[in-house]
């Protein structure tokens, strides 16, 4: 069983899935024309596929569905974006946008996050049909919410208390410390740049086959030529730096992953990017004239 026949089994909905050439993001003309074909109650994609590193323009397809399906909800799977690339909700015209704790956002993980539109909200209330998750349900935790926000006392569950002043902590950083946003997210892309020119120095692939498909806060790289995990991976351990193998099931033998995001970019005097462009270079290499 498939990870979207489950879906369709776990909660009975009817999804048309639209897939991109690896490396590549769902062009605009395919949405479109998917979207004539017949009306979807909600249009969803990930922003930055976290097994590939490949980034798709939110912008652009928000503005695609607004257009050619105005009546359909947009939701972002936000999880590998949120942190490292810009999002403008309310300017994108976006309804939902879901994310975590980890990566770009600095927290440990645990909470599932997401901001609503004024849109999706008025969607859920006017639903006839239950909701079939009961713990994680609008229905029980908006009250709460608004409650919250009142100062006046309400319960249904023990929210992870520890986990939710993490995440005040950290959005205290990212907001209101320095740098600004804007400069934040200029920092995601000039790091992004330097690991991308090093892994290009050093002749090999990535897997987002167009600068425009590559996210700021990952790097997906292919194995150099009869190497692989166990050539490569622990001569990046040995030297401090844990990097990721590859998650996509056709091809996760053939590629790592490399994550540059939050303070690791921020903060300079870590001298993170400094320390994965190094360590990179010396582990490939070394890989290398042992094969050869």
């Amino acid at each position: 069983m498939t990870s979207r026949d489950e879906f369709k089994q776990t909660y009975g909905a009817k999804v048309d899935i639209v897939k991109a050439e690896v490396g590549t993001a769902v062009s605009q003309s395919v949405i479109e024309e998917k979207l004539k074909e017949k009306k979807y109650k909600v249009v969803t994609f990930t922003h930055v596929d976290t097994s590939t590193g490949v980034l798709s323009d939110a912008k652009a397809i928000a503005e695609t569905v607004r257009r050619v399906s105005p009546e359909s909800l947009v939701i972002a799977d936000c999880v590998c974006s949120v942190g490292s690339e810009e999002i403008r909700f309310d300017d994108w015209n976006l309804d939902i946008v879901l994310t975590a704790s980890q990566k770009g956002l600095g927290t440990p993980p645990g909470l599932s996050i997401l901001v609503a539109s004024q849109r999706a909200l008025q969607v859920f209330q006017s639903r006839t049909t239950p909701v079939t998750s009961y713990y994680a349900s609008w229905k029980k935790w908006l009250p709460i919410m608004k409650a919250y926000e009142a100062g006046t006392p309400a319960y249904f569950a023990t929210p992870p208390v520890n986990l939710i002043n993490a995440y005040y902590a950290s959005l205290r950083a990212i907001t209101r410390a320095s740098p600004s946003l804007e400069e934040r997210f200029q920092l995601h892309r000039d790091a992004s740049k330097r690991v991308k020119d090093a892994v290009a120095e050093l002749g090999l692939e990535q897997i987002a086959l167009d600068p425009a498909f590559a996210a700021n806060g990952m790097t997906t790289v292919y194995y150099p030529d009869g190497l692989g995990a166990a050539d490569v991976l622990p001569r990046f351990a040995q030297r401090g730096l844990v990097i990721a193998g590859g998650l996509l099931a056709s091809i996760k033998d053939k590629y790592f992953r490399i994550g540059h995001m939050g303070v690791s970019v921020v903060d300079s005097e870590r001298g993170d990017i400094d320390n994965i462009v190094r360590v990179l270079k010396e582990s490939i290499e070394e890989a290398r004239s042992q094969k050869s």
